[in-house]
């Protein structure tokens, strides 16, 4: 029988403060599972590589093609929020996730690592998007901040684990064993799920359901060739050559879907993404700022990662250990920035964390090309320390501005453009790594675009709490 932590509920009940609690700390694990996969195969690349004989180009697929999977079906993710019983979605996601991380670990062929990897993105885009929603739900506005900092700061222990955990199975057992770890973490979650599930208004958005919807399979299928097509362009351009047919065709196929989804999205009645939140100001800065950001955190931990190794020389679990200090005090400032943001608003935690992530980019890019890890670490350190003032700001920021039935999808739209920001990033670094050879010209795009982003929320970023904070 289901455990509810409550005496006697019916459906619109509150949760207890102890059902709240014991939710949060699974939710957070649930994004903690996402991000520890996002910079776990960092260090494991190289290995990787080598097993398999495969090209750089097809290692970078090894990161990309769980990135592009991920932010092409967020979104889905995110409005199902809003109409399936959030319980089913965790179950459903949690068992996808497992197995593909189940087969990540025993892939015989590069091919197939990759093939597991954008499975692996399918259980993510199901699961990434509950924990904002939940919270959004099941906490009040006063103490959301809080909780959303409590969950930031769980999740970044895990974050904070990924280069470790990676450098360590990778230098003293398998490269496998960091897909692996995953099963232990998903099996805990959906065991929470089973005793403590939530209940009534709380397990949906509303009172509709996805009967009330017709699927958008145009805006889902354009949204994923476009993406497919057009990241495989930037990326496979180095080997195929710019000027060939292949770039170019794919190239204007991606661009085309991309068109016809945005066309699609905005004509329909109930589109995949929303895109009328982008009228809101606050929606789309916040759009932008964490779609960068994510740019500039997969230049930071995949070009980093395979920086300490090939220009420094470190082992993995050495390299490891000193990727760790850009995510050491991440847990720290996440729950600080949960309580400014509930006591300032958005606004002035966000202008104080852009400067610190903006100017530790600009500080790597500065002396990276000396090959003194020494130099970086401070930049490494001050980076790690400012992320949780850009991002957790950003999202209630940009959930705020919505209607609390409509939370889950605004959820997806932002997870959507972090992941975004992820792909996009990879795939230009990818490119421009493979052409160049240069990691100063990697780090010195990424944090041009830091700059801009900084620049762009400084004028138009939040300038007062929105109207919707208290709903």
């Amino acid at each position: 029988m289901a455990i509810t932590f409550q005496n006697s509920c019916s459906d619109d009940c509150e949760p207890s403060a102890m059902h709240r609690w014991v939710l949060l700390v699974a939710m957070s694990f649930i994004l903690g599972l996402a991000l520890l996969d996002e910079t776990v195969v960092s260090l494991a690349l190289p290995t990787i590589t080598e097993e398999f004989g495969m090209s750089l180009t097809g290692a970078h697929w090894v990161v990309n093609s769980y990135l592009l999977i991920f932010s092409a079906l967020v979104a889905l993710g995110g409005k199902l929020a809003d109409l399936v019983n959030i319980n089913y979605l965790v179950f459903a996601g949690i068992i996808v996730f497992s197995l593909a991380s189940l087969a990540c670990g025993f892939a015989p062929t590069g091919n197939f690592l990759i093939g597991a990897r954008a499975a692996q993105g399918i259980g993510a885009a199901i699961i990434f998007p509950l924990p904002i929603a939940t919270i959004s739900r099941i906490f009040p506005a006063k103490h959301r901040g809080f909780a959303f900092g409590v969950y930031a700061s769980i999740a970044c222990i895990f974050m904070a684990s990924g280069p470790l955990v990676s450098g360590y199975f990778t230098s003293e057992l398998s490269w496998r064993w960091i897909f692996w770890v995953n099963l232990p973490m998903s099996l805990l979650v959906f065991l929470v799920f089973a005793i403590a599930p939530l209940k009534g208004r709380h397990a949906y958005g509303g009172d509709r359901s996805v009967s009330d919807y017709p699927f958008d399979w145009l805006g889902i299928t354009t949204l994923l060739a476009g993406l497919f097509f057009f990241v495989m362009a930037i990326m496979e351009a180095p080997d195929w050559g710019w000027e060939d047919n292949m770039t170019i065709w794919a190239g204007i196929v991606g661009i085309a879907a991309l068109t016809l989804f945005v066309w699609n999205e905005l004509s329909r009645k109930n589109p995949l993404i929303q895109l009328h939140f982008f009228k809101d100001p606050s929606f789309a800065v916040a759009a932008f700022i964490v779609f960068q950001t994510q740019f500039s955190k997969i230049v930071l931990f995949i070009f980093g990662a395979l920086y300490f190794q090939e220009a420094l020389g470190f082992p993995p679990l050495v390299a490891g250990i000193a990727l760790m200090a850009a995510l050491m005090l991440n847990p720290v400032t996440a729950s600080m920035s949960g309580v400014l943001v509930d006591k300032y608003g958005p606004r002035a935690p966000a202008m104080w964390g852009l400067p610190l992530v903006t100017g530790s980019m600009i500080w790597i890019t500065a002396f990276i090309s000396l090959d003194n890890y020494w130099l970086l670490l401070p930049a490494l350190t001050v980076w790690g320390a400012g992320m949780p003032f850009v991002f957790l700001p950003s999202t209630k920021s940009a959930l705020e501005s919505v209607d609390l039935e409509k939370r889950g999808q605004a959820s997806g739209v932002m997870i959507s453009f972090q992941m975004l920001g992820g792909t996009i990033g990879m795939s230009i670094s990818s490119s421009v790594f493979i052409a160049t050879n240069s990691y100063q010209l990697v780090f010195g795009i990424a944090t041009a675009l830091m700059l801009l982003c900084y620049l762009l929320a400084y004028f138009y970023f939040l300038k007062k709490d929105s109207t919707k904070t208290q709903k």
